[in-house]
């Protein structure tokens, strides 16, 4: 995965950034699908061409691993997914992608929902931000703030509809049982420290080897864990020369964390392997590539308060599949007209080259 990563995907994405600038539109080209009385922008669909070509990338990846010579990285276009090539598989995501824009519209206006005067205000502010943090690069790439605020707001409905449906009160709600369940199934909660071993040799690698036995030693015989963990980076870092004066003052939820499907690629395979044997409660010292690594297996129902704030990304994690589900199945009721002139012209292979 790594090969492939830094040998197609990066480089395509970099790639699709430069070239995204040359995308100038013309008068046939402005617009990308119509429904009932609704014209999409061809800026929308601008919009989620990148989405498309990473879920690309991300099968191209599985497929690597699987079987590293049925993936072309010389030429990533010359590969096919499900039959087609790379660049009219991305268009077909594209495409099924302002499908499914129209069909949450449609729900949304099916079911009467409005934006609030607070919705609208939270809208406008983000659609700001986006545009205010890069607005030449998306003029460049033919994208308008009109259509930035159509994916806004698309969110937005999504999030409505989606509550409407599973929140409280909703025609699915999800019961606080089955989402710890879930919670306890999908997620891991730990609290740990990293020590860099990366270039230390000699003395100066054994001395951080002694702390960290030290520390786990501490934490075993009933230490406070957190303040064990303190006082390892104090140590730690007076070895390496920080004065006292220097050294940080972390709060006690500084060094915890909760591993789930989406952030696991943040942390050390190293790691996910030790935690996802260790019990709960138990005390592990995970030595990495470059770094050492103490932790302990929190019991993840342990902090009803975590839960309690969380629960609504809980929810979202728990029910996305079956929501994306039903976005596809009204998706399939949707009369639209796609503008092929704008699709030829806006395909990711020539955007991105």
């Amino acid at each position: 995965m790594k090969l492939l990563r830094s040998a197609v995907a990066l480089m395509m994405a970099l790639l699709m950034v430069l070239s995204l600038g040359g995308c100038t539109m013309n008068k046939g080209t402005t617009w990308i699908a119509k429904s009932g009385e609704e014209t999409i922008p061809a800026g929308l669909y601008l919009l989620n061409v990148s989405s498309g070509y990473n879920t690309a990338v991300s099968v191209l990846e599985q497929m690597y691993l699987e079987d590293a010579e049925s993936v072309n990285l010389e030429d990533l276009w010359k590969n096919s997914l499900d039959g087609l090539s790379v660049d009219q598989w991305i268009t077909e995501e594209t495409k099924e992608s302002i499908v499914n824009y129209v069909a949450i519209l449609n729900k949304f206006n099916e079911l009467g929902f409005t934006f609030d005067e607070a919705d609208l205000m939270l809208i406008e502010q983000e659609v700001n931000n986006y545009w205010e943090s890069d607005s030449a690069s998306y003029k460049q790439s033919g994208v308008s703030k009109d259509s930035v605020r159509k994916q806004v707001e698309s969110r937005y409905r999504s999030r409505m509809i989606f509550d409407h449906i599973f929140g409280e009160g909703g025609e699915k709600e999800v019961s606080d049982d089955v989402l710890k369940q879930y919670y306890a199934d999908n997620y891991t909660h730990i609290q740990y420290l990293s020590v860099s071993i990366k270039d230390k040799e000699g003395d100066e690698l054994q001395q951080r080897k002694d702390l960290l036995d030290e520390a786990i030693k501490n934490a075993r015989a009933g230490g406070d864990f957190v303040a064990i963990l303190k006082e390892l980076e104090h140590d730690v870092l007076t070895l390496s020369g920080t004065a006292k004066e220097d050294l940080p003052e972390r709060s006690d939820d500084h060094f915890d964390a909760v591993i789930y499907d989406s952030t696991k690629g943040y942390y050390p395979e190293e790691l996910l392997t030790a935690v996802a044997e260790m019990d709960v409660d138990s005390y592990k010292v995970v030595t990495g590539e470059t770094e050492l690594i103490l932790v302990k297996k929190i019991d993840p129902m342990s902090e009803e308060e975590y839960f309690k704030a969380n629960r609504e990304s809980i929810l979202s994690a728990a029910m996305n599949g079956e929501f994306l589900e039903m976005v596809s199945e009204w998706g399939k009721t949707v009369e639209i007209e796609f503008n092929e002139k704008a699709l030829k012209r806006y395909s990711a292979k020539n955007i991105v080259g």
